[in-house]
């Protein structure tokens, strides 16, 4: 490790991926001394190639990662208000070819859709009232944030947990956890976005009723993000040509708008998949508290601020006087 840890920080939260700025935030928002140490600054980390949308996920544990959702979308909607993060508010239909698919009770951010409010072939859908993020804007306003807070960043590879000198640690190292701390359950979901131009398109809308072929467009300020894939078996990190076809030919099926739109860019990372997301304190053997929140597959901005708050909660109360966040404007 780096000297610049040499002073024993209280929390030492390893990765600077979405995940890990907010972990941090959240930590010194609520008194510890948290910094941060990572192989890659935010823009270098797969959060920043992320569709980053705020809307239900069925990832695993659902029991947890429901609330977690819950509590960002809380945090999304106050994010809002501020211009400089990158959040807006976004209505999201997605499309269902069965109405079976809509589970659950009905809550006050979605509306149910009949056959005559959605294209052709579609049984109906949910309308999500919910959120888009730009990820590069945004990871840029978390790692000020957190800087503003007092916290730190060092760049350093990680090569085992019990090596950092902290009282305590959070393991934020999303895919690279698999071989940080063993983690064999740990397996890339490879992602494809073709970037378009934006004249104005504001709504986005999705069809994930095949895994196989999902499909989706997302607004951006200056682009339409089109997706996408969600392979398991796909390890190659360069986009693939025939991919980037399917989805151009797949995108004007949810919204004609965007037919004969000329790529301007095409991008690829690797979601940090597991069974379930793995949140859970545990104790190494010289005694000390490592807090891990990996895992958390395509909705790490989904739960990002829910699992931050658990963490919180699990190292505990801090000695230090309690830090006033960023105030939003009323």
């Amino acid at each position: 490790m780096q000297d610049q840890l040499s002073n024993t920080p209280g929390v030492v939260v390893v990765g600077c991926g979405v995940a890990g700025l907010t972990t941090a935030i959240t930590l010194r928002q609520t008194g510890h001394d948290a910094h941060i140490v990572a192989r890659d600054l935010p823009h270098d980390c797969v959060s920043v190639v992320a569709g980053a949308i705020w809307g239900p996920t069925s990832v695993k544990p659902v029991e947890r990662t429901g609330p977690w959702a819950l509590k960002s979308r809380h945090r999304f909607g106050e994010l809002i208000n501020v211009p400089e993060t990158g959040v807006a508010r976004m209505v999201h239909v997605e499309l269902l070819r069965d109405l079976g698919d809509i589970t659950g009770p009905k809550a006050d951010w979605a509306t149910h859709l009949g056959p005559d409010q959605v294209p052709d072939g579609y049984a109906g859908g949910l309308q999500i009232d919910g959120f888009i993020i730009e990820p590069p804007i945004y990871l840029q306003w978390l790692l000020n944030e957190f800087e503003r807070l007092g916290g730190t960043v060092t760049l350093a590879e990680v090569a085992d947990l019990e090596d950092i000198r902290a009282e305590s640690i959070v393991n934020c190292t999303g895919l690279g956890a698999r071989e940080l701390v063993g983690d064999n359950t740990m397996f890339g979901i490879r992602g494809q976005m073709v970037l378009v131009p934006n004249d104005g398109i504001d709504t986005g809308i999705s069809d994930e009723t095949d895994p196989q072929r999902i499909s989706y467009i997302y607004p951006r300020s200056n682009h339409l993000y089109l997706g996408g894939a969600r392979d398991t078996g796909d390890h190659r990190p360069d986009p693939d040509p025939a991919l980037t076809e399917r989805i151009l030919n797949d995108a004007p099926n949810l919204d004609p708008r965007v037919a004969g739109r000329e790529p301007v860019d095409v991008r690829v990372g690797f979601r940090p998949g597991r069974p379930s997301v793995r949140l859970e304190r545990e104790t190494l053997e010289d005694g000390r508290t490592v807090v891990h929140n990996y895992g958390h597959g395509g909705a790490g901005y989904i739960m990002s601020w829910g699992c931050a708050g658990e963490v919180a909660e699990l190292l505990g109360s801090s000695s230090q006087q309690t830090l006033t966040p960023s105030p939003l404007p009323q």
